[in-house]
């Protein structure tokens, strides 16, 4: 019998429960997106990724625990989507000139709301999640971490996507990431309020690309307000 290599071993154990986290995780979101987090059974979770309550609370220790780490998800590849937009649109466009970089901005914006099917999804259950947090005091310090995260990562996103057309930012694109993200969930709310969808996506890529050319700027033009502020 031929000796075990332990750091095999380890990383097939390292595959599997990265496995059966993800499995988890998806059907978390699918038991979250059709009851709710709050009357989601822990069992029903179980059931739909094929696994039983132990591998369940060996991985998360609470439904509010795996929200989180789908939230993660979530969130990076909504950033995915921007930074592709972004990379199509300069396809598409070539090397952008100040006409040019309009063009640019709203087939990002297009792009990026192409994906709004899965947001009018999301949105639901992210909202009944900070509802939550807001309530407890538990929860607030990890969701105020993670959704720092995700504001930096699509604070970056922008920031690449406007240097890559020649432009920069007139704000600090921090403070731009907040707009954005509070712009587009506000329109999602209201969308879903209405229980109107029809023509949501080419209103919302409408409004993120009157939003990014009125605090743009070609970069030939000079430093702005906000590389002032970031050199102080």
């Amino acid at each position: 019998m031929q000796p075990t290599d332990p750091e095999a071993t380890s990383k097939r154990l390292t595959r599997r429960r990265a496995e059966t986290r993800r499995r988890l995780i998806d059907a978390a979101y699918e038991v979250f997106a059709e009851v709710g987090i709050r009357d989601a059974p822990v069992e029903l979770i179980c059931e739909r990724a094929g696994f039983t309550r132990g591998a369940f609370y060996s991985n998360f220790g609470s439904k509010e625990e795996i929200f989180l780490a789908m939230y993660e998800i979530q969130m990076s590849s909504r950033a995915e989507r921007l930074a592709a937009g972004a990379e199509a649109a300069l396809r598409a466009v070539g090397t952008p000139g100040p006409r040019g970089a309009g063009k640019a901005v709203a087939l990002i914006a297009a792009q990026f709301v192409e994906g709004l099917g899965d947001d009018v999804r999301w949105y639901p259950v992210f909202a009944e999640f900070r509802a939550q947090a807001l309530r407890r005091s538990e929860l607030r310090a990890p969701t105020a971490a993670a959704e720092a995260r995700f504001e930096a990562t699509l604070a970056h996103a922008l920031q690449q996507a406007a240097r890559a057309l020649g432009l920069r930012f007139t704000v600090n694109e921090n403070d731009l990431a907040l707009v954005v993200r509070s712009m587009y969930e506000a329109m999602l709310t209201r969308m879903l309020l209405r229980e109107v969808t029809d023509g949501g996506a080419e209103e919302m890529a409408r409004s993120l690309t009157e939003l990014m050319l009125g605090v743009s700027a070609p970069a030939s033009a000079g430093p702005g307000p906000a590389d002032r502020e970031r050199r102080r």
